[in-house]
């Protein structure tokens, strides 16, 4: 079974974290600021097995996966409660540009997980791996 992924945009965490200051959000869902994993990334598991009619190695837009890019759902998690245009969804249109990471779970049971790199596919014959993180 491959490693977990997830989708992290520090940035909206650090605003979501003003937000709701007393939720945890080094953990759980929170630790991603969302609950966006890779959907059909099956990390570290060898070849992609089909033909090239059922994969690509290019994303809806035509760009590489490598690293392979996710988003929040409507791109970004906060939304500024003083903007004029409140209330409304926070959405923005396109895909993500923060790199999918894939993870280790923590053994204490909460949630909490350690990074790996970040999500790649460079090669069908290769299938997912990751970029280790420096």
């Amino acid at each position: 079974m491959g490693t977990p992924t997830y989708c992290e945009d520090a940035t909206d965490s650090t605003s979501r974290a003003g937000e709701v200051p007393n939720a945890s959000w080094t953990d759980g869902c929170n630790y991603a600021a969302s609950n966006a994993p890779g959907i059909g990334i099956n990390m570290n598991e060898g070849a992609v097995v089909g033909t090239p009619a059922q994969f690509t190695l290019l994303d809806q837009d035509g760009a590489a996966r490598t690293p392979q890019v996710s988003a929040l759902i409507g791109n970004t998690g906060f939304v500024n409660r003083s903007s004029v245009d409140w209330p409304s969804s926070g959405g923005s249109e396109g895909k993500g540009t923060v790199p999918l990471r894939d993870a280790t779970v923590d053994a204490s049971g909460d949630g909490s997980l350690s990074p790996n790199g970040t999500c790649q596919l460079g090669t069908l014959a290769e299938g997912w791996v990751n970029i280790p993180t420096p």
